[in-house]
C-alpha cells in the first residue's frame, strides 16, 4: 500500500498515473474506480466488515474516516488529492511541499494519524484533525472482565472477516503469542487457510527497487511476500495494543504508583516470557528516564497517541497483511487492568495465554520459552512437522 503523490513520475514505483496536475504513484495490488462525478479513486486494504470495493467510493466522501479495516483510498479531483483511511491509519505519511506526499520514505514533515490528509494543485497540505482514539474510561476491571470483552472483539472481527474475505488466507507460526493466538481463533472458525511452514518473500520491480527503503520499517524485514494476491494473517501489533511494548505501559505503571524498573526487578518476574527480551535494551533506556506522575486517564490517552503512530504494517504488493489485533479498545480494555495484572500481562503475555488455552490449548506447546529467545523457533518442531 505505497504511494507517492507530486507532480513527477517516480521511476522507483511500477504504476504512475497522471492526472491533471498529479502524478499518483502506485506499487501492485491497487484497484481503480471512478465516481458519479468521474473523480479517479484508487484503492487497496480491507474492511473488517464487508469486502473494500462495496464502500470505497463512499468512504472517499468521507470527511473524517468512520470505518475499521487497514486500507488506504486516494480520491484525485480537478483540485486536490485527498487520502482516505480506516480510524487507525496504519502507515506513516511524509510531506514536502516539492516532492508530494508518500508513505515509502522521509521526504519531510510527518504527519500524525489524527487528522485526514490532502493536498491542492500546488501541492499545498491540508491536515484536518479529528479524534481517532475516543472517550477514554480508568475504572479498573478484573482480568475476567477484560479477557471477555477482548475475546468478543477478536471474535467478531474474525468471523466477519473470514466470512467475506475471498482471497488464499496464509497463516505463519512465529513462537511467539501473536501469531498463536491469531491462528487460534483462524482455525476455530474455518479450516479454509494455509498454514506457512517456510520464509517466502518474491521479488517483483517495487521489491527490488525499494528494498533499502523497505528495510528501515522492521516489521518488512521480517514478513512473507507473494506477488499473487493473498492475505497474510500477521500478529502485530499485539506487543503495544495489549500493553507489552514498556516504553508505553511504564506510564500506566506510574500512574498505579510503580514503574517498568521497579516491575522488572521484582525476583518473582525473573523467568517470565518477556524478561530477556525486555532486559536486553528497555531496562537501560528507561532507566535514564526522568520519573514524572501521570492520573490514570492521562496515562491512557497518552499510550492510545503513541499506539496510533507507532505503524507496522500495512500491504506490500498484492499480499494483504491482516492485522486484527489493531484496535484501540482492546488496548484501552487491557490499560485498565488491576495493577497485578497489569504486571503479568506485561512479563507474561497472560491475555493471550489466556485466550489460546481457551480456543486450542494445543497451541501452547508451540511457544518459544522466551520471547525472541535465540531459538525461538525450537518449539514449533514437532508441531509443524504435521504439515509438511
Amino acid at each position: 500500500m505505497f504511494f507517492h503523490i507530486s507532480k513527477t513520475a517516480q521511476p522507483n514505483f511500477p504504476h504512475n498515473h497522471q492526472i491533471g496536475n498529479f502524478v499518483v504513484s502506485l506499487d501492485e495490488g491497487w484497484t481503480h474506480v471512478t465516481d458519479s462525478q468521474n473523480n479517479d479513486i484508487w484503492y487497496k486494504g480491507y474492511l473488517d466488515h464487508a469486502p473494500l470495493q462495496q464502500y470505497a467510493v463512499q468512504i472517499s466522501e468521507e470527511s473524517i474516516p468512520s470505518h475499521c479495516g487497514n486500507f488506504c483510498i486516494i480520491k484525485i479531483t480537478p483540485t486536490d488529492v485527498s487520502l482516505h483511511t480506516d480510524q487507525l491509519r496504519s502507515f506513516p505519511i511524509w510531506y514536502n511541499y516539492h516532492q508530494g506526499l508518500t508513505n515509502l520514505r522521509d521526504i519531510g514533515a510527518l504527519q500524525h494519524a489524527d487528522g485526514v490528509v490532502s493536498v491542492n494543485s500546488r501541492l499545498e497540505l491540508t491536515h484536518k484533525p479529528f479524534d481517532p482514539i475516543g472517550p477514554i474510561e480508568s475504572t479498573i476491571l478484573s482480568f475476567d472482565q477484560v479477557i471477555d470483552q477482548i475475546d468478543a472483539i477478536l471474535t467478531q472481527k474474525v468471523q466477519e472477516f473470514i466470512a467475506h474475505n475471498k482471497l488464499p488466507l496464509r497463516v505463519f507460526l512465529s513462537g511467539g503469542v501473536d501469531t498463536a493466538l491469531l491462528f487460534s481463533y483462524v482455525k476455530k472458525y474455518t479450516s479454509d487457510y494455509e498454514l506457512i511452514t517456510h520464509a517466502y518473500t518474491e521479488y517483483d520491480y517495487f521489491y527490488l527497487k525499494n528494498h533499502g527503503y523497505l528495510s528501515k520499517f522492521w516489521a518488512y524485514n521480517q514478513i512473507h511476500y507473494w506477488t499473487d494476491n493473498c492475505v497474510l494473517a500477521s500478529g502485530a501489533p499485539g506487543d503495544e495494543f495489549t500493553c507489552r511494548n514498556p516504553v508505553t505501559v511504564d506510564q500506566l505503571l506510574r500512574a498505579h504508583g510503580t514503574s517498568f524498573i521497579e516491575v522488572m526487578s521484582d525476583p518473582q518476574f525473573k523467568s517470565s516470557l518477556n524478561y530477556e527480551f525486555f532486559n536486553r535494551g528497555y531496562v537501560e533506556k528507561l532507566s535514564n528516564i526522568t520519573p514524572k506522575k501521570f492520573t490514570l486517564p492521562q496515562a491512557i490517552k497518552n499510550t492510545c497517541e503513541y499506539n496510533i503512530n507507532d505503524w507496522q504494517h500495512w500491504h506490500l504488493g498484492k499480499t494483504i497483511t491482516w492485522t486484527p489485533f489493531r484496535n484501540i479498545d482492546i488496548f484501552k480494555l487491557t490499560a485498565r487492568l488491576p495493577l497485578d495484572q497489569l504486571k503479568r500481562q506485561l512479563m507474561d503475555s497472560s491475555i493471550q495465554l489466556e485466550l489460546i488455552r481457551r480456543n486450542d490449548p494445543n497451541l501452547l506447546s508451540v511457544l518459544s520459552a522466551q520471547k525472541n529467545s535465540l531459538n525461538y523457533l525450537e518449539n514449533l518442531a514437532d508441531y509443524l512437522a504435521d504439515f509438511g
